[in-house]
């Protein structure tokens, strides 16, 4: 009888926590059908509510230091002019922001880490806050860059024809881009910046990049567990006399998250790459790399590389990589120049922590740097 009775509380709280998914991705839809016009920076007004209770969501504040923040719970009767929810997933906060915008017919914006995020990761609890805390965020009205089941606005902006980029951006694009791959800049920048000697000498290398179960992007950008498994097939199948390199999310080697391919072994041409390296550094020793939505991807074009995309990540769909989904509402063609352009400077908005101001993209890697120098000298020596 017990043991029934425990059964039936689990069971009620699936159904709860199935019913609270589905409201919010209610309210969500609405939103994305909505369509409000995409504001920038300067042009956000009045008093917001949001959910930043972390240091590792601190640096938010100085991106709107013209708005107003208002103390936000569940039980708050304040009705602001904008909304803002962390990414796409349900939990309770989250939940009761998007149904009081919804309620009020206020815009919804979705927040999101960007593309550098810091010296560390947020799981890195053993160093100082300031080289685990954010300096790049995504603001979207629709949904965050990595959700393909809506057009985002990033998305919207890649595939708009009318958004032409001037051969000066582009040049601007490809001189960040070359500073990325000669200084290693990443999302992550604590790993260590070495070659690997991974397999069998004069051997053609093909990197199969892991990922964390369960992980937000994935399920948003078509992927999945089978996903995985078909990368993973494919990889061998494609390149029979190359060594296949599996490499592990950095997330996962903390010991907080698995991945999808946790407890793989090595075997035959099979090589795993679990130890700490910097994402660039393993990305100039391989030929070919395949991923499902990860960065991992547009980075591995970035430093020219063939790109295999089994999920549909935002650089997917516009010509650059070789994608097993197609997404139709992707039409555009662009460049590797024009897709870094419209993500990482219009799209992505950063902060310098040390003026607590927002900043250019060529600020904030420059401010990354001198954070992974100092970090390097104090916990990788």
């Amino acid at each position: 009888m017990k043991i029934k009775f425990i059964q039936n509380i689990i069971n009620l709280l699936k159904q709860a926590s199935t019913i609270k998914e589905d409201i919010f991705e209610l309210n969500l839809t609405i939103n994305a059908i909505k369509q409000y016009k995409f504001k920038k920076i300067e042009d956000f007004k009045g008093t917001a509510i949001i959910d930043v209770n972390s240091v590792l969501e601190s640096n938010v504040q100085y991106l709107f230091p013209q708005l107003k923040f208002l103390g936000y719970n569940r039980q708050s009767s304040n009705i602001a002019d904008n909304y803002f929810i962390w990414g796409t997933h349900p939990y309770s906060r989250n939940t009761s922001i998007a149904q009081k915008a919804v309620y009020y017919n206020k815009p919804i914006y979705t927040l999101e880490t960007g593309l550098f995020y810091s010296a560390s990761n947020f799981n890195n609890i053993n160093v100082e806050d300031k080289y685990r805390t954010c300096i790049s965020y995504t603001i979207d009205n629709v949904v965050p860059y990595y959700d393909a089941r809506y057009a985002s606005n990033l998305e919207q902006m890649l595939n708009d024809k009318n958004l032409i980029i001037t051969e000066e951006q582009k040049q601007r694009a490809r001189n960040c881009i070359n500073k990325i791959i000669e200084t290693h800049l990443t999302k992550y920048n604590h790993q260590p910046i070495f070659e690997p000697n991974i397999g069998r000498k004069g051997v053609k290398k093909i990197l199969v990049v892991d990922q964390c179960y369960g992980d937000m992007s994935i399920s948003k950008g078509w992927g999945s567990d089978l996903t995985f498994q078909q990368m993973l097939d494919c990889a061998i199948k494609e390149n029979p006399d190359a060594d296949i390199i599996v490499k592990t999310h950095p997330d996962t080697m903390t010991g907080r998250h698995g991945g999808y391919f946790t407890g793989l072994k090595a075997h035959d041409n099979i090589y795993t790459q679990t130890e700490p390296i910097n994402p660039i550094s393993l990305i100039k020793y391989v030929d070919k790399v395949y991923v499902c939505t990860t960065q991992f991807g547009f980075e591995a074009l970035m430093c020219g590389k063939e790109v295999r995309v089994f999920g549909m990540p935002f650089y997917a769909g516009w010509g650059l990589s070789n994608d097993e989904q197609i997404c139709d509402r992707r039409t555009n063609t662009r460049s590797l120049e024009e897709i870094f352009y419209i993500t990482y400077i219009l799209y992505t908005h950063y902060i310098n922590p040390e003026t607590k101001q927002s900043c250019e993209l060529e600020e904030a890697m420059e401010y990354l740097l001198k954070l992974r120098e100092e970090y390097f000298n104090k916990y990788l020596k």
